[in-house]
């Protein structure tokens, strides 16, 4: 029953609407209303999302975001980085040492400590780290160079190519290479926590299964919207559709996916736009665009396939995953239950 109204209390908060305006009675006094105001205000959660940065373009269900002055700043921050991205190096502009990846994971680490705490924000970092490391692997395989590896609190990482890649082809596999390793990495962790049952382990499993998801999303800078180019110039359409339409339904509730929803809007419609009247992108290597379709059948059955494995493996791995409350309340009737054991052979020596 007191987990019941902790949640009941806890959903009556996250739902709360604005106070009326209204005068209800003579006795509520104005103390009361800017208090009730100042807690409607007050609740915000931050939703982490892994972003990318492609040299030649600007730019797991996160939890949901309720607009407030966090959520203000988090957005032009948001606008500072992908504004920083629009040129060649993220590293020029940011003017970062050779030990700016580890300090800025260890940075990331302590900022998703002090919400989440330190086993599963090291978790999150790590399961990060993977994901980007396969695009820097695929890079590398495709000689092309980049830079370190950035992370950015609350945000997610980046990782600058310095070229771009030779055609759309080459792009789509780079792009599909982190989503591919990160979803490995977030497998090898639910198979620890299948091993051990913990559920630290099935927690992280499910946002690296999320959050790798979400980057295959067809729109903008995020992965599926390089893939989604390299397939056709309809798919950014789509995306944008489909990303619009998760803000809409309150699914995504966060400045920066706004930001990449918007960016990915642009980008779609100058895809399609110069697609329809034969305007070359000189900014993008000659016929880049121009992939065979055995390339393109490759493309979309890594990335269709690769959606239906995550989807997959989210609904396998909540039938092992439970919420923090219901470990709480499975410990407190374990121990409630061996003190009651414990008692009751207390009494029997008694007798």
């Amino acid at each position: 029953m007191k987990l019941n109204s902790r949640i009941h209390s806890l959903r009556h908060g996250f739902n709360s609407k604005p106070l009326s305006t209204v005068t209800k009675a003579a006795n509520i006094t104005a103390s009361k209303h800017l208090l009730r105001q100042s807690w409607n205000t007050s609740i915000a959660s931050i939703s982490t999302i892994q972003i990318r940065y492609s040299s030649n373009k600007p730019p797991n269900k996160p939890p949901k975001l309720i607009p407030s002055r966090l959520s203000k700043l988090g957005a032009v921050s948001s606008l500072a980085f992908l504004s920083l991205t629009k040129y060649k190096s993220i590293l020029v502009a940011l003017k970062l040492t050779k030990f700016a990846s580890l300090g800025s994971m260890l940075v990331t680490v302590g900022a998703y400590t002090t919400i989440y705490g330190l086993p599963y924000a090291s978790g999150m970092v790590g399961l990060i780290l993977v994901h980007e490391s396969g695009h820097a692997l695929m890079m590398r395989q495709k000689k092309i160079p980049f830079s370190p590896m950035i992370f950015i609190p609350f945000m997610g990482a980046a990782i600058a190519a310095k070229k771009p890649a030779k055609n759309a082809y080459d792009d789509a596999l780079i792009a599909l290479a982190g989503p591919a390793l990160g979803s490995a990495g977030a497998g090898v962790v639910w198979g620890a926590g299948m091993l051990t049952g913990s559920q630290l382990c099935f927690a992280l499993a499910d946002f690296g299964f999320m959050i790798n998801l979400f980057n295959l999303i067809p729109v903008g800078m995020l992965d599926g919207g390089r893939v989604g180019n390299a397939l056709s110039p309809y798919i950014g359409v789509a995306g944008v559709g489909m990303a619009g339409s998760m803000i809409y339904t309150g699914m995504v509730s966060n400045p920066l996916f706004y930001l990449i929803t918007l960016a990915g809007g642009y980008q779609s419609g100058m895809r399609l736009w110069n697609h329809h009247k034969g305007i070359v992108d000189t900014s993008l290597p000659l016929n880049f665009y121009n992939i065979t379709r055995s390339e393109k059948i490759v493309i979309g059955g890594s990335y269709f396939g690769l959606m239906g494995l995550l989807f997959t493996a989210m609904a396998v791995n909540r039938e092992y995953k439970r919420s923090p409350e219901q470990v709480r309340f499975e410990q407190s009737a374990s121990l409630v239950d061996a003190n009651g054991i414990h008692n009751t052979e207390i009494h029997h020596r008694d007798d």
